[in-house]
């Protein structure tokens, strides 16, 4: 894994800032201490976190197992990938 420059991390921001109060892209964080992860919360029905991760040439997205769900060679293509996780319009029963 390759670590996030600051201003992949401003990109983030700005990209998650720029999504409609609807899009499943709920929010995102930097784990304490770690340069090399971002985690990015999704919502609608079924909340979860993911992991992004750097590679050379591509951005991937980890479920909570650690699978890749979601590969993309640029970040701005992550807003994409993010609604169309599987799950994302199951609705739940509570």
């Amino acid at each position: 894994m390759f670590e996030f420059s600051s201003s992949d991390i401003d990109e983030i921001d700005a990209l998650w800032r720029q999504c409609s109060t609807d899009h499943p892209w709920a929010g995102w964080a930097k784990p304490g201490g770690r340069n090399d992860e971002v985690w990015i919360f999704r919502r609608r029905n079924n909340w979860r976190r993911f992991s992004l991760i750097r590679t050379r040439l591509t951005y991937r997205l980890l479920d909570e197992k650690g699978r890749v769900v979601a590969v993309a060679r640029r970040l701005s293509d992550l807003l994409d990938r993010v609604e169309g996780i599987p799950g994302i319009h199951e609705s739940v029963d509570w």
